[in-house]
């Protein structure tokens, strides 16, 4: 499932499109930021961070994790103006396509890629 999330959130990244501006006109920055913050998501991100064993990557897929991490930050950062936001953003992008990387079937981790397909933040 994480395969085909993938292969639709990859040209989203590379055109600066991975989320539609109706989601930066109708958020509530305060509130998600609040909401990312709170003990039951970072607790569940934090514990699918955990599971990735980095070491595995080469250094091709570590620049390509930098370069799609960097796509999804300046595009957050152009489209909401907040960098509290794009540093989620980036980090959930990392932690989506590292998982898929290392073969890594996480449900938590599942559930963001598919938010992101969706066109949506992860709430």
């Amino acid at each position: 499932m994480l395969d085909a999330m993938i292969t639709s959130l990859q040209p989203k990244l590379e055109r600066q499109q991975l989320l539609p501006a109706t989601v930066w006109e109708q958020l509530d920055e305060s509130a998600y930021l609040d909401y990312r913050d709170g003990a039951d998501f970072d607790t569940a991100w934090i514990e699918a961070y955990q599971k990735l064993r980095r070491e595995g990557l080469t250094p091709a897929e570590q620049d390509q994790l930098q370069e799609w991490s960097r796509l999804a930050f300046d595009e957050t950062i152009k489209a909401s103006g907040s960098g509290d936001l794009a540093a989620y953003v980036s980090d959930d992008i990392d932690l989506i396509f590292s998982a898929h990387m290392l073969g890594l079937n996480d449900d938590f981790v599942n559930w963001l890629a598919r938010c992101y397909d969706e066109g949506r933040l992860p709430s």
